[in-house]
Parts: structure tokens; C-alpha cells; sequence
């Protein structure tokens, strides 16, 4: 069966049984639809979900008209999204007369919309939460960079027994929904420096406690029938089996290598498909060095993990709190696409070790220079290093 559906915008779009997107395109000034952002301006794009299923005598099917953001690429517009990005970076406005949309910039938003597709509409925030992402290349130097501006959430991940070694030191960090132990940037510890990941014992310990909960809730509805007992264990087992997942996950990481930090180590995180191993001039990497820009400040930094492909605007949390104070696992650090992030592709180091935040400052303020540097009164941000922890973690021979 076809149908024929009207869309908003004098959009019409054809779909059948079988067809998951229509590409089916309408200039659409942003003032048509409503709560958008001040900066976007763009275009409305047809998709259709796969029809639901039903009974055989019923038949729907969904259709829907996306907005799909336009990059920005002058200037005037970043300028205006971030007051003394000009002043923290010169050279930009000639920088960018040259630039190019990275596909990067496309990507990012198929995947939104593929995600709004199969799981279902995401807030105005998540949609909107990037700009522009554009190739640059200095003329001069032929220095070659990725600028894309976003927003910035926190990042609380990364487990590092040798500086944090007891299960406290995560408590802010554990507080996000979202906690990972193990960044994609890692490096082996060698077994005579072995130390125990407190995440090790924390596992174990927890699933054992949860099972232990879950039969005495099963106990208890053995002797009462009641649909009461049977329903309150149930979540007991999602967790269990939750837990369980990420326990095999990560334990062999956990065992044998060190990760950075979040409360300690600045770095951002970009979408797992911006990475690539093809080693081209704009193939970025985890490792890759990064300058982030905020409020006429330079931040330098790292690209420390990777995530969800429809996701970008996210830092670690010493970086975040450098920024707002107030940024924590549960709350942003900046709300709006007001934050400027260049990546240097190609920077990061052949074996990743432990975090040297001199030698990330140095080649960050390096890398600036070679396109065009820092303006008159601009200083590169200086990371104290971490101190030494006065707790010694136990030592497994």
C-alpha cells in the first residue's frame, strides 16, 4: 500500500511500508517553527519511521518533517556566539574567508536524526547543541585544524588506581548517570606497578549485595502470592543483569591498564564517528591536542574518549569547572553553542602514558602559532598538575 501524506511546509512525501527516510528537501527560514535557537537558520527535511506494529486489520504509518541546522560560517556569527573569540584568535576571520563545512558537521546530524527515528524525539538542547564544523588550513604554514562550535557538558569519566586509588575519590564523579571507568585514552600498567582498581572490589561487592537483596524479596513472595512481592525483585534483576554487562566489560581494562581522569585531566570528547585510522591531514584521533575557547580564554587540552555518534559539546570535569565552577556531572557547564573547540588532527602521540599537562600546553600554544597565535594580552591557560596522593594504594605482588 502507498500513501500520500501532507507535511508542514508544503512538504509532500511519499513513503511506503518499507521506507525509513524520504529526502525530500525545503528552504525553511528557523522563524517558522518555534524555540528555536537565535542562530539557526536551515532547512526542513521529510522522514518517515517504519509503521509500528499492528493488528492485520490496521494499518499506520508515521511521517514526520525534521529541521535540519545550516553550519554557520562567517565570523560575525561566531563572534556574536562567542564575544572574544577574535581577540583570543586573530587570525580567524582570515582563516575562515578559506574554510571549508566539514562532512563531519552532516554526519553529526544524520545520526541525530537517525536517532530521532528509531528511538524517539531528543530535547532542543541535544538537537542543537552544534553549530558549525569547519576545516581550516593556515596558508602560511599550511597548519590544518577543526573548528566546531558547541555547547559543554561534563564528562566525568576515567579511573586511574595509581593516583586515585580508593573508591571515594570517584564520589563526584559517580554522581552522573552516565559513569564509565575507562576512557579510549589508556595505557598499560606495568605488572610490578600493579595496584588494584577499587572499581574491581566495588563490582563484586555490589552484585553480591544486589542478589542478596533480590532473593530476600523472592523469599518474601514465595510466601505471599500477591503480585506485590513478584513486581518489587524485578528491578533487582535489570540492575543485576545491567551491572553484570558492565563488569564484563570493562574488568579485563580494569586489571591491566590506567586511564586519564576527569577531575584531573582536561580533555574533551567527540562522536565516535568523527574517528578515523586513514591518516589523512584532517583524520582526527583520540590523543589529538585541542584549544578550547570560552568567554575570550584558551583552554589547551586533549581528545580523551569518543561517544555516541549524535552527541558533541562535552569536557572533562577539571576543564568544565575551569570554565563554570558550578559544572558537575548533573549540571553543564555551558548551556549554549557560546563554545569554540579546535582540533588538531594528527597531533596526538604514537603510545599514550600517563598525562604530561606541560608538554599539552606547550604543543597547544605551538600549534596556536602556527595559525597566526594567541592575540595581545591572551595567555594559554596553565593546568596545575595533580598532587601526589597521600593514601598509598595497596600493592599486589
Amino acid at each position: 500500500m502507498i500513501q500520500y501524506t501532507a507535511l508542514p511546509l508544503g512538504l509532500t512525501c511519499l513513503i511506503s511500508m518499507g521506507l525509513s527516510c524520504c529526502n525530500v528537501r525545503g528552504e525553511s527560514p528557523a522563524g517558522e517553527w518555534n524555540g528555536f535557537p537565535e542562530w539557526v537558520k536551515g532547512e526542513a527535511e521529510a522522514v518517515a519511521t517504519m509503521p509500528p506494529v499492528t493488528p492485520a486489520y490496521l494499518r499506520v504509518t508515521k511521517t514526520a518533517t525534521v529541521f535540519r541546522p545550516r553550519p554557520l560560517r562567517n565570523i560575525e556569527e561566531l563572534e556574536k556566539l562567542n564575544p572574544g573569540l577574535i581577540q583570543a584568535l586573530p587570525k580567524l576571520p582570515q582563516l575562515l574567508q578559506t574554510a571549508e563545512v566539514s562532512s563531519k558537521f552532516q554526519t553529526l546530524y544524520d545520526e541525530k536524526i537517525k536517532v530521532t527515528i528509531e528511538e524517539g524525539p531528543m530535547s532542543l538542547h541535544d538537537y542543537f547543541d552544534c553549530a558549525t564544523v569547519l576545516n581550516l588550513t593556515d596558508p602560511a604554514t599550511g597548519r590544518k585544524a577543526v573548528l566546531f562550535q558547541s555547547d559543554m557538558d561534563v564528562d566525568t569519566d576515567g579511573t586511574d588506581p595509581v593516583r586515585f586509588p580508593l573508591l571515594s575519590d570517584y564520589n563526584d564523579a559517580r554522581v552522573s548517570r552516565s559513569f564509565q571507568p575507562v576512557l579510549s585514552y589508556s595505557w598499560a600498567m606495568p605488572k610490578a606497578e600493579w595496584v588494584a582498581n577499587p572499581f574491581l572490589a566495588y563490582y563484586d561487592q555490589t552484585l553480591a549485595r544486589l542478589t542478596e537483596f533480590r532473593d530476600l524479596l523472592k523469599q518474601e513472595g514465595t510466601k505471599d502470592k500477591s503480585e506485590l512481592w513478584k513486581s518489587m525483585w524485578k528491578p533487582f534483576d535489570e540492575r543485576i543483569k545491567t551491572l553484570r554487562h558492565t563488569a564484563k566489560v570493562y574488568t579485563g581494562d580494569l586489571r591491566t591498564r590506567r586511564s586519564l581522569i576527569a577531575r584531573l585531566d582536561p580533555f574533551i570528547v567527540v562522536p565516535q564517528t568523527w574517528i578515523d585510522k586513514l591518516k589523512m591531514p584532517l583524520s582526527i584521533e583520540v590523543g589529538d591536542f585541542v584549544a578550547v575557547i570560552y568567554g575570550g580564554k584558551v583552554y589547551p587540552g586533549i581528545i580523551g574518549d569518543e561517544g555516541p555518534g549524535e552527541k558533541i559539546g562535552e569536557a572533562s570535569q577539571v576543564l568544565a569547572q575551569a570554565i563554570n565552577p558550578q559544572a558537575s556531572g548533573r549540571n553543564g557547564a555551558v548551556d549554549e553553542v557560546r563554545v569554540t573547540y579546535i582540533l588538531f588532527p594528527q597531533t596526538g602521540k604514537a603510545t599514550r602514558g600517563a598525562p604530561d599537562l606541560m608538554l599539552w600546553q606547550k604543543e597547544v600554544e605551538r600549534l596556536l602559532g602556527e595559525m597566526g597565535g594567541l592575540g595581545e594580552g591572551v595567555v594559554l591557560h596553565h593546568w596545575e598538575a595533580d598532587q601526589p596522593q597521600t593514601t598509598q594504594p595497596p600493592v599486589i605482588k
